[in-house]
């Protein structure tokens, strides 16, 4: 559920560099010379806690109308029914759900997708609560010149953390709430969740002794598609995303790759999978994708790419398994 935040991604990135020039004036006119400016610190203050207000209240807005715009496309997309794919990356992700689809689109199936941003809401939500719990703490403790604000607040705000990794991670949270959702939106696609990623709480930062969760492994869709069975990857590298689509579909041995907007055969590929690929349509799209095709079936893969994309590779993968 990337994409559509770009408001509340331009206003945080100029907005930290306007927070930071007004701070250096705050202190260069009226912290010099004084023991304990609390007039410049309570002004500084003041000046983030206006950034992070309007931070939020971005990031709310765009979140909202980005679900909202998903909600009616996935609607309106299951109303019309499938459509004849000609060319996939032309295609809205919702779009291209609904005409991949091998079963009727349900009720529950266009509701599971609009309620996969229930989750954002929420950790939405904490993050204001955390927020505005530092900001009655720490200002407090400068310019009362106590640590008592410390003392309560510091508790409140860890409970508050744990809190939200409690309900995001135990057994029946927000993730294993998620995945069902997950399960229940591609049903009509012929597929379902067989593996998820494990959460863990482990050292993030050695040198520091930070902890926090940490994701291992990536979540895996499988299912039966025109009579062959098909997996789907979906994985996070460390340094960008992993997706990766098999059709166990017997083919010969052959290799493909994206160059120049479209994906081009290798030299040893046969005749039915170059003139299978002469037929998808070229795109910008077509980035790092790698195909590779043998004994067990049609594997399409890629590094990074935008939110759906996936569904593309699939329907590829599926272009090429119907021409051998």
């Amino acid at each position: 559920m990337s994409g559509g935040f770009k408001r509340s991604g331009l206003f945080g990135l100029l907005g930290v560099f306007v927070v930071a020039a007004l701070a250096i004036v705050i202190a260069m006119t009226m912290g010099q010379g004084e023991a304990n400016p609390k007039l410049a610190l309570g002004l500084i203050f003041g000046v983030i806690a206006i950034f992070c207000a309007g931070l939020f209240a971005f990031q709310r807005s765009d979140l909202e109308r980005a679900a909202g715009s998903s909600a009616r496309a996935g609607e309106r997309a299951a109303a019309e029914g499938g459509r004849t794919i000609e060319n996939p990356m032309t295609m809205s992700e919702p779009e291209l759900w609904a005409a991949m689809a091998v079963k009727p689109i349900d009720a529950a199936a266009v509701r599971a997708r609009s309620q996969m941003w229930d989750s954002g809401r929420r950790s939405l939500r904490l993050g204001m609560v955390v927020t505005l719990l530092i900001f009655l703490t720490v200002p407090a403790i400068y310019l009362l010149e106590s640590f008592v604000p410390l003392l309560i607040g510091g508790p409140l705000i860890a409970i508050a953390a744990l809190y939200g990794s409690f309900r995001a991670l135990a057994p029946g949270g927000e993730m294993d709430q998620g995945y069902e959702r997950v399960g229940e939106a591609m049903a009509p696609l012929g597929l379902e969740v067989t593996e998820r990623p494990r959460v863990n709480v482990e050292m993030r930062d050695p040198l520091q002794g930070r902890m926090g969760p940490k994701i291992h492994g990536a979540l895996v869709l499988g299912g039966r598609r025109h009579e062959r069975g098909v997996s789907v990857r979906l994985g996070s590298g460390e340094i960008a995303s992993q997706t990766e689509v098999t059709v166990s579909t017997p083919s010969p041995g052959f290799e493909a790759k994206s160059r120049d907007g479209r994906v081009r055969p290798g030299k040893e590929a046969p005749e039915a999978i170059a003139a299978a690929l002469a037929e998808v349509p070229s795109s910008t799209r077509w980035k790092r994708v790698r195909v590779e095709g043998g004994p067990e079936g049609i594997v399409v893969a890629r590094k990074g790419g935008e939110q759906g994309d996936w569904l593309a590779d699939l329907w590829l993968a599926e272009h090429l398994a119907a021409a051998v």
